[in-house]
């Protein structure tokens, strides 16, 4: 997809936004990408402390009665500086649109929800366009295709004064599964790590696809979920819109079966909050068995790619953790330190990559005079199947990466940041066998609240 593509259906989306607002109020726009929410809007209006680029709109009092409504433009510039087998340089980005409506108010349902997540993805992927061979994505915003997707289509209802949530419809498995922050350019550090190394069949956002779920609350900090997905792999089309845009059922032939997610979460009130995630999957859908030697090739940001002529078997699985936690209040908002440590284990039979670890730290407040900027670190690694028939067999693909996060006015984030990916690919080899150097890159990601 082009940039003017974009660039017209944000006019389109921004447009229905203002459209909305004059006939009905305005909403209070949620933020996609996982920094927090915009703060409500200031009776004073200013241009450079608003929370949206084109004013309130009436957006306040439209959440008031029930309604509210997201625009969102994420967009993520990267060059590499080493590795691959040229420099140059990519840009991908997205723009999503979200809107809830709260039943409660709109028709005396309580505890009822409906929630619609459009994505329109646009660009080019960094480690194609200068032949990286690296396992994750080095702009993760890049991928599964530049089209406009369905990415949720939800009914939520609570029960029990809120002790219970059933909720069904179009979903992404990361919507309410696995690790949800996504602040990092490398795929490594962004948004479920069982769909980083297993993509061929855990669908991350923004593909969305058949599901139905229920996260009942043990306890005010402990809470169980599971969820059953339509594992069916023709949710990735890109070519039927019945599929990918319209909440319609792909065919399956055979039938694919089903994905069952199970997790655990523990969340710690008080000053030093934090999401500790403890959990696992199945899924039954036929498959081929990867290991000795089953597995080729990969996929980056997909996984293996299996030999064909192997015997059918079914089932694949994996256990994960996740923990996100507060370590230090220094200021009277968000400002502290922060930290996140995830763990993903595969099936060793099936999985190309069968395990990925990624930990990194986070500050707000970086400077007394930037209470909103940030800085960021991580390191992790993804490791390739020893069983795999590649050069990279055995391997670690091992990221650093590094930014500083500029709030430059109260609607628009700037990310400068830098990356370094010790062995892209496991040891370094590219497809045809030939050793490449470790990858320096060097990225921007600018983040639009409209």
């Amino acid at each position: 997809m082009s940039l003017h593509r974009s660039a017209s259906a944000a006019r389109v989306c921004g447009a229905g936004i203002i459209l909305s607002s004059l006939l009905g109020g305005g909403a209070h726009a949620a933020d996609l990408w996982t920094k927090a929410p915009p703060v409500p809007y200031a009776a004073a209006d200013d241009v450079w402390t608003r929370p949206y680029l084109f004013g309130d709109l009436g957006r306040t009092r439209l959440q008031e009665q029930g309604i509210s409504l997201a625009l969102t433009l994420g967009d993520e510039a990267v060059t590499n500086l080493s590795g691959g087998a040229r420099n140059t340089a990519a840009n991908a980005g997205q723009l999503a649109f979200q809107a809830k409506f709260d039943l409660a108010k709109l028709a005396g349902l309580q505890g009822g929800t409906v929630g619609l997540t459009l994505v329109d993805r646009f660009g080019h992927n960094l480690n194609t366009e200068a032949d990286i061979p690296a396992l994750q994505l080095t702009n993760e915003v890049f991928g599964r295709g530049s089209i406009l997707r369905l990415t949720e289509l939800y009914y939520s209802q609570k029960l029990f004064d809120g002790r219970l949530e059933l909720k069904g419809g179009r979903l992404p498995v990361g919507s309410d599964f696995f690790f949800g922050e996504c602040e990092f350019i490398n795929l490594t550090f962004c948004g479920g790590q069982p769909g980083n190394i297993q993509g061929g069949y855990i669908f991350n956002w923004p593909v969305s696809q058949w599901a139905a779920l229920a996260h009942f609350n043990l306890t005010k900090e402990w809470k169980i979920s599971v969820g059953v997905y339509d594992a069916n792999p023709n949710y990735l089309t890109t070519s039927d819109s019945t599929v990918y845009f319209l909440p319609g059922i792909p065919a399956s032939n055979p039938a694919a079966g089903v994905m069952v997610p199970v997790e655990l979460t523990w969340t710690p009130g008080g000053p030093l909050n934090g999401t500790w995630r403890f959990g696992g999957w199945y899924d039954s859908a036929s498959t081929i068995d990867g290991g000795l030697p089953g597995i080729i090739a990969t996929v980056p940001g997909v996984g293996g790619v299996p030999d064909q002529n192997l015997g059918n078997q079914r089932g694949r699985f994996g256990l994960y953790e996740s923990i996100l936690q507060r370590l230090t209040v220094d200021g009277p908002k968000a400002q502290g330190w922060y930290t996140f440590f995830n763990t993903t284990v595969a099936d060793h039979r099936t999985s190309f990559q069968d395990y990925q670890i990624s930990w990194g730290v986070k500050h707000t407040g970086t400077f007394a005079s930037r209470p909103d900027d940030e800085v960021g670190f991580a390191v992790g690694t993804t490791h390739v199947n020893s069983a795999a028939l590649s050069p990279n067999a055995g391997g670690n693909e091992v990221p650093f990466e590094v930014w500083y996060g500029l709030q430059a006015t109260g609607w628009m984030n700037l990310k400068f940041d830098a990356q370094y990916v010790i062995n892209p690919g496991g040891r370094g080899f590219n497809a045809a066998g030939v050793k490449t150097e470790n990858a320096w890159v060097l990225g921007l990601r600018t983040l639009v609240h409209f």
